[in-house]
């Protein structure tokens, strides 16, 4: 990735060259042999061509119905945010009729394509597609070798901010967690319970046969006794209920003590278990069961947005998985993977860019349509912003996601199961409709987006949702940052994406905003890679996780400090994190670089129900801090319980102390004894 330095000159030259380009290089070229050109003459003395698409009589019906989108309603999505000299060289190719990109159709689209219920282990959940295009001469190039100056490359990505990931110093600690803040709110009743939960979660065996239980009890007919059970316990103790008079108590009693809310409706949507295909009639049935229920998690999601509007300065959690059917997300995210290894093996001086010959012959055909581009070198002109001859990654992403319909047919699949299916567009548009209908709904409340991560191969298209909401309503000022997204720091790629869509916020002039989390389905993710064979996305090591959290929050914060400085927007930080060298290491940060948190540029967040001690004093110090809230069904937050339980008794250390410290205040009590008083966090930041 270019440095701060290049990116700030490169912007000075695309805006010295916008009109330039305006009126030349404007038509797409006739021959591949030259590549690219960098003008053209335009037939007829059209004064503002572009791009069209003219299809032969078989083409598919996606790209024919591109090709009336195109000639009759504007790209909105693609570019009505966008920088002013991409806006002009986007509508600019829209209108030239000189040629066409796409020549060939895709393969047999029967009239209800054969719907692939993929399974999570089953053999047509990847067949190793999203990772690997095992069969093709791309492959071979992108998994080549890469050298140690890649590495470096890419551990570069951060600014040096002085040891970011040391360990914090011995001076006076910033952070003073004190339980007697969280618990004092507590009867002894409650106390108790929490008490049983901790111990319970302490328990590893237990948690992990947790699921098997919860199954037999089902199997037994006695599913009635086990969410008894949990519904008195882990249920009364992580989550906010089910009815909105008791969320929205909880999320007062939480505003009463100086912590914020983060509501979330904690259903989740996966891929079946299951493998099975449909096709014909059952395959429409399908899609549109899926569009109903994503039609009523949005309904849900505009009620919890009201419920949140009740206090003030909340958020929402929103997941993108509930938006749409989890398999066209799936299909959709497909590409992302083979589309970064190729750029990667195609930059061979790893200098982060790539020129037309290797974008033409690497980077495109990684896309399931990639064969079907007829014009190469048009491709890379509409790539290629700034027309100096070389594209990076950032470049990619911006112009061939799903919101630039030119670049839909490069996702669809030639029959295989690499890709898309045509039917996916059509449900691509409906989950950006009810996202946006969501976050305006937020909007006109005044309540903040969280958009959550995911699982990994759905994680593509969640990124992709959340900047495209980002670059529609981040805009205007700090006041009007309304989303953030989530990154999911126990990724080995988390960091180089939270600095790339960093870079594109720069660019598209949106404000950055990212939510940090270490994560929560690291099981999932490395049983799953170990079973179909590919690498796991998760780091090797806990250390690994921790160091990557500590950069990214180091690196946020230095860019931070110096928009302050400059009387600039800064980008916006969200620390969800229960690890307290984190949180301290970030206090020492924020005075060390002199932030001023008053307009919510660093925000710390925990879980309901977890690191009461340490949110609690962060309140007391004035520090912007919430918990996440959530709501719903014993049945729907299920999954999220399990989880609860298994990132506890993973830190059986913290588990133990939380559950010594609840049982020596009900000893306390019991015994009537004065409270020792405790210091907390400073208040000067």
């Amino acid at each position: 990735m270019p440095s701060d330095g290049q990116t700030q000159s490169s912007g000075r030259a695309r805006d010295e060259k916008a009109e330039t380009r305006k009126k030349a290089r404007l038509a797409l070229p006739t021959t591949e042999k030259e590549g690219p050109q960098k003008s053209h003459s335009v037939e007829g003395g059209t004064k503002n061509p572009s791009i069209a698409l003219s299809m032969p009589t078989s083409a598919s019906p996606v790209v024919a119905a591109v090709t009336r989108l195109n000639a009759t309603q504007p790209l909105r999505p693609f570019v009505a945010y966008a920088q002013p000299s991409r806006l002009s060289f986007i509508q600019a190719r829209r209108a030239a009729s000189s040629a066409a990109l796409y020549s060939r159709a895709a393969g047999p689209s029967p009239a209800h394509p054969p719907r692939a219920v993929s399974g999570v282990h089953g053999k047509a959940a990847v067949s190793l597609a999203a990772r690997g295009l095992s069969a093709s001469a791309l492959t071979r190039a992108a998994a080549a070798p890469r050298g140690a100056p890649a590495a470096a490359a890419k551990d570069s990505v951060a600014p040096a901010v002085a040891d970011a990931t040391s360990s914090v110093g011995s001076g006076e600690r910033l952070l003073q967690p004190d339980a007697s803040l969280a618990l004092d709110q507590q009867s002894v009743g409650k106390l108790l319970t929490v008490w049983m939960v901790y111990q319970a979660c302490g328990s590893t065996k237990l948690v992990q046969m947790a699921p098997k239980i919860l199954k037999l009890f089902e199997k037994l007919r006695l599913s009635w006794l086990s969410n008894a059970v949990v519904r008195r316990t882990f249920f009364a103790w992580f989550c906010a209920g089910e009815k909105e008079r008791e969320i929205v108590h909880a999320m007062r009693r939480l505003k009463e003590s100086g912590i914020g809310s983060i509501l979330d409706f904690s259903a989740e949507a996966d891929l079946p278990e299951d493998a099975t295909t449909a096709g014909g009639d059952l395959a429409e049935a399908a899609r549109a069961h899926a569009n109903v229920k994503a039609d009523a998690f949005a309904k849900e999601y505009f009620h919890g947005m009201h419920m949140a509007s009740q206090v003030p300065h909340a958020f929402a959690a929103l997941k993108i998985t509930g938006l749409a059917d989890p398999e066209v997300l799936y299909r959709l995210s497909m590409p992302h993977q083979p589309l970064r290894d190729a750029f990667l093996a195609a930059d061979h001086d790893n200098d982060g860019r790539v020129d037309y010959t290797q974008f033409k012959d690497t980077v495109l055909p990684a896309m399931p349509g990639g064969a079907r581009v007829a014009s190469p070198s048009g491709m890379f002109s509409m790539v290629d912003a700034n027309g100096d001859g070389q594209v990076d990654w950032v470049d990619i992403q911006m112009a061939l996601g799903m919101d630039n319909p030119l670049a839909r047919p490069l996702y669809l699949s030639d029959g295989g199961a690499y890709g898309a299916l045509e039917s996916d567009f059509e449900d691509y548009e409906r989950m950006v409709a009810r996202a946006r209908a969501v976050v305006q709904q937020a909007a006109e409340k005044g309540v903040r987006v969280m958009i959550d991560a995911e699982h990994t191969y759905f994680q593509p298209m969640i990124d992709h949702m959340a900047l495209v909401m980002q670059r529609e309503f981040n805009t205007g000022g700090s006041s009007q940052t309304l989303v953030y997204n989530t990154y999911q720091m126990y990724r080995t790629d988390a960091l180089q994406r939270m600095t790339d869509d960093y870079e594109r916020g720069v660019r598209e002039g949106w404000r950055f905003a990212a939510k940090m989390v270490r994560g929560a389905y690291m099981e999932l993710e490395r049983g799953r890679a170990e079973s179909l064979g590919y690498a796991s996305p998760i780091n090797p090591t806990l250390e690994a996780t921790h160091a990557l959290y500590d950069r990214g929050a180091a690196q946020l914060l230095d860019r931070i400090a110096t928009a302050q400085r400059e009387g600039a927007v800064p980008p916006a930080l969200f620390v969800a994190t229960h690890n307290n060298e984190s949180i301290e290491r970030v206090l020492q940060q924020l005075q060390s670089l002199q932030i001023d948190t008053s307009a919510e540029p660093v925000m710390f967040g925990q879980l309901l129900g977890m690191q009461d001690a340490t949110s609690y004093a962060l309140a007391k110090a004035n520090i912007p801090i919430y918990k996440y809230v959530p709501y719903g069904t014993l049945d729907e937050v299920m999954p999220y319980l399990i989880r609860r339980a298994q990132e506890n008794s993973a830190v059986a250390g913290a588990i133990r102390s939380e559950a010594a410290q609840v049982m020596a205040e009900i000893r306390r009590r019991m015994l009537g004894r004065t409270r020792r008083a405790h210091s907390v966090a400073t208040s000067s930041l």
